[in-house]
């Protein structure tokens, strides 16, 4: 087992040992939530599927990569284990948040009102966190995400946005499991459309699938393609744009409180939105872009206070969770 920063108190006898529940299937890898013994706190295993992850010789050094990666709007991994049967697990902090995709899309008994300022605060740190991916600031060069969607964002307690699952896609998973990762990205509305020939994720398609995601919370609409029979996201905006129905297009829970959606940066991100998921991809923005237009156009009421879980409580008022 490799720990990385954060991950030195796990001994491979902790991990293996460690009670798990299930908490999600995915195309590669079963995640569990594993409670650690005598009181050692919560972990979150991903077991990946058997001939789903490259090799011993090409796993170790990519996750390394990943395992160096560090920010606050990243959940950091903090161990991998190969077994000599070829079982691999990814061990990462447990963050007992819900998803942005919950959040959004239902699945909780109650949730908090999500108005502008905290979708904004959400938006700004996911972009935040693919920034700092992008630009390689953790030493290893530029790592791309491959699979960003609102179920791979999680929003704690303070509207605190955390990125998971980053880099899997393009460094650890074999060609045909990467391929299956894509294709649900392609039918939920999240693949930019150069992908159906280039087969490889690279930032700007981070970026695509990023302005997906916003479109996500301007709208409070599930994305999909329009051939899966479901909303295609920017062809509803482009429609409204046409017909001069554009604010029609927010979510009224976003729009409530909102006199002039221009002035509180709705207008904006809309806008910002629509440029990441240009067909184009290099007519789209860096997520560097994307963060200093995010910032610039801070919603009024939350301009003078700092989006970062150091000053969480100044920004949001009442906690998201009792």
């Amino acid at each position: 087992m490799v720990v990385f920063q954060g991950g030195e108190h796990l001994t491979l006898g902790e991990v293996l040992n460690a009670t798990g529940q299930v908490v999600e299937k995915a195309s590669y890898c079963t995640v569990y939530k594993a409670k650690l013994a005598d009181g050692g706190g919560n972990i979150e295993l991903r077991l990946l599927r058997e001939g789903s992850c490259k090799d011993a010789a090409s796993c170790g050094p990519a996750v390394r990569r990943i395992g160096r990666a560090r920010h606050e709007n990243l959940v950091p991994l903090r161990a991998f284990y190969q077994g000599r049967r070829g079982e691999k697990l990814l061990v990462y902090d447990y963050f007992p948040h819900r998803t942005l995709h919950d959040l959004l899309h239902g699945g909780l008994e109650s949730r908090p009102a999500l108005t502008w300022p905290r979708r904004h605060k959400i938006a700004l740190g996911a972009a935040r966190g693919l920034a700092y991916l992008h630009e390689g600031r953790h030493g290893d060069g530029p790592v791309v995400h491959g699979n960003v969607r609102s179920s791979n964002v999680l929003v704690d307690e303070y509207f605190v946005a955390r990125v998971t699952e980053y880099a899997v896609v393009g460094r650890l998973l074999v060609p045909w499991a990467a391929e299956a990762v894509l294709s649900a990205a392609k039918a939920d509305g999240y693949r930019a459309p150069e992908l159906q020939t280039m087969k490889r994720c690279a930032p700007r398609t981070d970026v695509y699938a990023f302005g997906i995601l916003l479109l996500e919370l301007l709208m409070g609409k599930k994305p999909s393609s329009a051939a899966n029979g479901g909303d295609d996201l920017p062809s509803l905006v482009k429609a409204a744009v046409l017909e001069e129905t554009t604010t029609e297009v927010f979510d009224p829970e976003v729009a409530k409180g909102v006199r002039n959606p221009a002035e509180e940066g709705l207008v904006q991100a809309l806008k910002l939105a629509m440029g990441c998921c240009a067909p184009v991809a290099a007519a789209r923005p860096s997520m560097a872009e994307v963060v200093r237009q995010l910032e610039e156009n801070r919603p009024k009421s939350s301009r003078s206070a700092l989006y970062s879980p150091a000053e969480t409580r100044s920004d949001t008022g009442t906690p998201l969770y009792s």
